[in-house]
This record gives structure tokens, C-alpha cells and sequence, in this order.
């Protein structure tokens, strides 16, 4: 019986051994590559101010930085069959996001900020913020800013006079001065 025991307990041993021995928890330092704006054609898109939504996409260079193999032998079942959770370090915070138009839009000249009558979301225009939030964030248990996200939507929160034909300049700064540019396809605004 004891020799039983043994068997079983040794089995049970090196089943959680080979689950685990797989494990490696990976430590990335991300860095912004690039800008691209989403785009369903590179034709000229006409549309109203109130459905225009500019979706940017944000393009990361992820780098390992460490990987670990990481074993439980308190045998915490509980996790049995999961692995920690890879870490991501953002080397550089964004610092700035400036909009701006080739064309003078609601009597702010071309190559001004339009910051000010736009606003961006994560997920859903309905959850929308002011443009510095996206740089300046003020984390509360309501909303939650990511610190580097995948994809933002941008659009006017005012009504753009018509007929307009525009493009917009998107310009992104993070902390260790590096600039990101990418210019939109040509908006009519009907």
C-alpha cells in the first residue's frame, strides 16, 4: 500500500512538473513604431461632420526584455493549468496629440489645433474624452485610460460648416521626443 502511495504521489508529482516546465513569463519594453490611419478606401470619403469617425491605429515594436521559467512546487491547484501573465514596461508616455486641418474648419485657421471641437474613444463614441486626456489622463474608478492603446477613434464633437474638403494631421509626441505624423485621405463634408 505504501509502495502504491509512493507511485501515485510521484506521478502526480511529475504531471505538475511537466505542466508547469512550460511556463515562461516574458517581460517586453514596448515602443510606438508608428502611426496608420484606417481607412476603408483611398478615395475621397464624403460624409457629415457627425459621421466621421477617424480610426488610429497605433503600431508597437515589442522587445524582449527577460524571459523567466517559472515552477510551483506548493502546488497551488488552483492554477494548475495557467501561466503567469507576460509583463509589458512602456519605456515612454505619450505627451501630446495634436489634430489639425490643411483648410480653416469653424473659423480655426488651417494648421491650428482643433483639439479643441474634438474628442476620441477607446471603444464607443457614447464613452468619448477630451483630447487631453488622451495625454494627460485622470484615472477614477469610472474611467480607466490605457496606457497604450491599440486603436482610438477620433471625431468632431461640433458640426462642421459644408461644403468643406479637408485633411486632417494627426501629430503624437511621448516623452523621449519622438514625433509621430500621419496625414488622413481628403474629407468632404456634406
Amino acid at each position: 500500500m505504501l509502495k502504491k502511495t509512493a507511485y501515485a504521489l510521484l506521478f502526480f508529482l511529475g504531471l505538475q512538473l511537466i505542466l508547469f516546465s512550460c511556463c515562461k513569463e516574458k517581460t517586453y519594453s514596448v515602443h510606438l513604431q508608428s502611426l496608420v490611419i484606417y481607412d476603408e478606401t483611398d478615395a475621397i470619403i464624403t460624409t457629415t461632420s457627425e459621421d466621421l469617425l477617424l480610426y488610429i491605429n497605433f503600431i508597437y515594436d515589442y522587445q524582449v526584455i527577460t524571459s523567466v521559467n517559472t515552477y510551483n512546487f506548493n502546488f497551488n491547484t488552483a492554477l494548475a493549468t495557467t501561466c503567469p501573465d507576460n509583463v509589458y514596461v512602456y519605456e515612454h508616455e505619450f505627451t501630446n496629440l495634436n489634430i489639425t486641418a490643411d483648410v480653416d474648419i469653424n473659423g480655426i485657421v488651417a494648421g491650428e489645433s482643433l483639439n479643441e471641437i474634438m474628442r476620441f474613444s477607446y471603444y464607443d463614441r457614447d464613452n468619448s474624452f477630451e483630447i487631453y486626456e488622451f495625454y494627460n489622463p485622470t484615472n477614477t474608478m469610472a474611467t480607466s485610460f490605457q496606457q497604450s492603446p491599440d486603436l482610438i477613434t477620433l471625431f468632431f464633437n461640433d458640426t462642421i460648416v459644408p461644403p468643406k474638403a479637408f485633411k486632417l494631421t494627426i501629430t503624437i509626441k511621448n516623452s523621449n521626443e519622438n514625433t509621430f505624423k500621419v496625414t488622413s485621405n481628403t474629407y468632404i463634408i456634406e
